[in-house]
């Protein structure tokens, strides 16, 4: 109850910072992390809020694989670290996080999971934020993007540009706003 009162807190004084009226819900997180298996080393959860996407990625029990959750707000930041202590959290915005990803872990990731409202974001932040969270992933790595409108919040011309393949993962109406869910694959 206490973090939702706090979500409830934050949502009033962020609402296009945080862009769901509550956290994300079980539906929705599940269909978002339905791809990650033994194969997914590298997990980054993009504006991991207070954690209710994290928990379906933990969930997964997948043995090696590695929690990154990039939040902005440093209230979520503080609940993140206590749910979530064997999780890397880094509290900055998610292009300082993507402009010091490579030398940070000298890899690439297997799959961003994203709740940023990229519809609420001016169009420079948004091409930013997607373009390098393309050129971190690997050959055949996926992105997934939560939104609460029906077309893909993913700029048209970096999906050309990275020949990515766009797909509708999923749809839920129990998620507060109803939910869908994008995918988009190298």
């Amino acid at each position: 109850m206490r973090i939702l009162l706090i979500w409830l807190k934050n949502w009033i004084k962020y609402p296009l910072v945080l862009g769901a009226i509550l956290p994300t819900q079980k539906f929705a997180s599940n269909i978002m992390t339905s791809e990650i298996d033994n194969s997914s080393k590298l997990v980054v959860e993009l504006g991991s809020g207070t954690g209710g996407i994290t928990n379906s990625i933990v969930d997964k029990e997948i043995d090696g694989n590695e929690i990154v959750l990039v939040e902005i707000n440093k209230e979520f930041c503080k609940i993140l670290e206590l749910k979530f202590p064997k999780a890397k959290i880094f509290c900055e915005d998610a292009i300082t996080f993507f402009e010091k990803f490579p030398k940070r872990f000298n890899r690439e990731i297997d799959i961003i999971i994203s709740a940023i409202p990229l519809v609420s974001l001016d169009k420079k932040s948004k091409e930013k934020i997607c373009d390098l969270s393309v050129k971190n992933l690997k050959e055949k790595g996926k992105f997934f993007q939560i939104t609460y409108f029906i077309r893909c919040p993913f700029p048209k011309n970096l999906i050309v540009k990275h020949k990515l393949k766009k797909e509708l993962k999923g749809f839920t109406l129990f998620n507060v706003p109803p939910a869908f869910i994008w995918k988009l694959s190298k």
